[in-house]
């Protein structure tokens, strides 16, 4: 055989495989959209839905969006292997079976990821109600031993491994058998240049481009395209596991760079914030208030103990809620005899984003164990505290190294931080968790501090941090805990979660509550304002679309001694939020005390403070008795904290949330690249 023969006899081949490439590539593009079609209805069949939105096109456009997303992400991710078989074709024959074979095994490797991405996203949503997102690589800081125990808890787990095992191998069985297919059916092809090169290589990849790019307009599919409807359920389903993944890390990354924070952009901000322009002096300082002077706060100072509870759903308190069944335990004595606020929302629906916003005042979740971990902020409530002449104390019942906390928190002007370790040694009884220890020994170490404190020496201030009420829901084994049978309606509800999941829920409040009796039995009745709020609800429950509100509150509960309440009882059915907390303790316990102006003061009549009167979540901002989703749809709030279904006239939507989360940021970029500040 001539050279020229043997070349055309190698181009022939390879003209083949490079065919077959094209037809494997097609192969893989059908079995994801037809897997990720498969997990999307089956999400929309699985979790809550507004069921009046089956009628309209908001379904179908996510259905479609959704499978454009499919194709691009599909081809994107091969593309490579086929152009690799391309320029193989000119080359000896093994280097083309080279190029079947990467694309093969790539192709395999494509199939498992899109399997078991979709599946942790299924799951994802039930949980969080929402696609992948940067929550997922911040929760990476937590490390595989704490994260894994707290997967596997879910009741669903087991059979979801079984569902992924099942479906993966399915998918390269079926893979295997079509490679079969494709190499029995392309086994030769006679090559004339032009024709070949024109129909065989140049029309596919003008297809598979377009196709890549989701769209003929000019722009290409990006993140915006992932939103098609004011529904929450429907925008759910439009990205696939691998698009939620990919997004998701794009949010991650963005939230580690800041910018320079410019006084003329604080200034506008300042201005639209708080309804009038700053003064020419300094700018920082304009953003801090005073609370007023108080002789007898300056004589009496109280001890304020703030409580964050870990996932304290306020529905879960309800009776009407729990059909009867009460798991606010020994709570429940305490929020009948004291200031509770039941429509109240936290700032996020995660424990590092709320801890870092009422610590704080930041929406920097990172920020503990990020490159300015170091630099301590003026907003923060430790230093407030520590002005105002407080020794400050953080108990928390977690691992001090989750998220630097320890660490971070005594550089933001805490004098000790005791978290699990501590509590060991100083409590040895206490079992260790997946998280930490038991709850018990966080309110036992507060209510110590507290005894052991000089009566009229220096104050504290103790913030704590629970943990037992987390996946892997590990009840203490000398919790004391008689639990009534569930109701069918409550246990419908549980959806992803297990029913332990409500056994800690239950003994944390019993806990809080012999922490309340304590004090309250105690000399430290008259002198010590106690508050308890949960950083987010418990997550992974099932509510209708209408819930949306009720399914996001915490509590606000709140004891004040008898000498320290206002004149007037407060309205406990306004509708408050996380960033009302801190201003509330501060005019309730501090003289002339300078702090950040970020929320009203919930004790004092609403009239008093115009531009703080709104309640701030990451996904709804509250004016009056109407709730804004971060699209802008604005729908009525009942006295149950529901959402009216019908959309009311939104053509002067407020802006007040989006100032105010623009405000704290402007805020800690100032504090964070402009050094120290007086």
């Amino acid at each position: 055989m001539t050279q020229t023969s043997s070349n055309n006899f190698s181009i022939t081949l390879n003209s083949a495989v490079y065919l077959r490439v094209l037809a494997s590539l097609i192969s893989i593009v059908v079995i994801c959209a037809a897997l990720f079609l498969v997990v999307r209805l089956a999400t929309w069949a699985s979790y809550p839905r507004p069921e009046s939105i089956a009628n309209n096109g908001d379904l179908w456009r996510a259905l479609w969006t959704g499978f454009r997303f499919d194709l691009a992400v599909v081809i994107r991710a091969n593309l490579l292997g086929l152009l690799v078989s391309i320029c193989c074709i000119p080359l000896p024959t093994m280097a083309s079976h080279f190029g079947w074979l990467l694309n093969r095994y790539w192709g395999g490797l494509i199939l498992v990821i899109a399997t078991w991405i979709s599946i942790v996203n299924f799951s994802y949503i039930g949980f969080f109600d929402r696609p992948i997102d940067s929550l997922a690589y911040n929760g990476l800081n937590y490390g595989g031993a704490t994260i894994w125990p707290t997967v596997i808890s879910m009741d669903p787990f087991g059979l979801r491994l079984m569902t992924g095992l099942s479906v993966t191998a399915l998918i390269l069985w079926s893979y295997r058998k079509i490679g079969e297919e494709i190499i029995e059916l392309i086994s030769f092809v006679h090559v004339r240049t032009i024709p070949f090169f024109t129909l065989a290589i140049l029309l596919p990849l003008m297809l598979l481009m377009l196709l890549g790019r989701g769209t003929i307009s000019t722009f290409p599919l990006s993140q915006r395209h992932l939103t098609v409807s004011s529904e929450t359920a429907v925008n759910n389903i439009v990205p696939n596991g691998i698009i939620a993944l990919y997004y998701g890390y794009k949010e991650f990354e963005q939230s580690k760079i800041i910018s320079p924070a410019l006084d003329a952009e604080g200034r506008e901000l300042f201005t639209a914030f708080y309804r009038e322009p700053p003064s020419d002096q300094p700018l920082f300082p304009q953003f801090f208030t005073q609370t007023p002077s108080s002789p007898f706060l300056e004589r009496n100072p109280p001890n304020v103990v703030l409580n964050l509870i870990e996932s304290m759903g306020n529905a879960l308190l309800l009776p009407s809620f729990n059909s009867g069944l009460d798991l606010a335990g020994q709570m429940r004595q305490h929020l009948d005899e004291d200031y509770y606020f039941k429509r109240f929302l936290p700032a996020h629906d995660d424990t590092q984003y709320s801890l870092m916003s009422l610590m704080v005042n930041t929406e920097y979740s990172s920020i503990s164990y990020s490159r300015h971990q170091h630099i301590a902020l003026q907003t923060s409530v430790a230093n407030v505290f520590k002005k105002a002449g407080y020794r400050t104390v953080f108990i928390y019942a977690g691992f001090e190294g989750l998220s630097n906390r320890s660490d971070y928190l005594k550089t933001q002007g805490f004098d000790e931080f005791i978290g699990a370790h501590q509590l060991r040694e100083l409590y040895p009884a206490m079992a260790s968790s997946a998280w930490g220890g038991e709850d018990k020994f966080v309110f036992e170490e507060a209510i110590k501090q507290l005894l052991g404190n000089n009566e009229r020496d220096q104050p504290l201030f103790i913030a704590t941090l629970s943990v037992t009420n987390h996946p892997p829901y590990q009840l203490p084994k000398h919790h004391g805990l008689t639990l009534s049978p569930l109701a069918d309606s409550l246990s419908e509800r549980l959806q992803d979660l297990p029913a332990e999941s409500l056994d800690t829920y239950r003994y944390t409040n019993d806990q809080l509550g012999q922490f309340m009796s304590a004090i309250k039995d105690s000399r430290l009745k008259g002198n010590t304002i106690v508050v308890a709020t949960g950083d987010h609800a418990i997550r992974g429950m099932s509510y209708n679309p209408a819930e949306r509100l009720h399914e996001l509150s915490v509590p606000f509960y709140l004891y004040l001694p008898i000498n320290y309440r206002p004149n007037l009882r407060p309205d406990t059915n306004q509708i408050g939020s996380h960033k009302d907390i801190m201003p509330t303790l501060y005019n309730a316990a501090l003289s002339n005390a300078r702090y950040p102006n970020l929320g009203r003061n919930l004790l004092a009549p609403k009239r008093n403070e115009n531009h703080h009167s709104f309640a701030y979540h990451a996904e709804y901002l509250v004016i009056g008795e109407t709730a804004y989703s971060k699209g802008g749809q604005g729908r009525k709030v009942t006295p149950e904290f529901m959402l009216v279904p019908n959309a009311i006239n939104t053509e002067n939507i407020p802006d007040r949330g989006q100032v105010y989360s623009q405000t704290i940021d402007w805020l800690t970029r100032f504090q964070l690249t402009n050094g120290p500040i007086d």
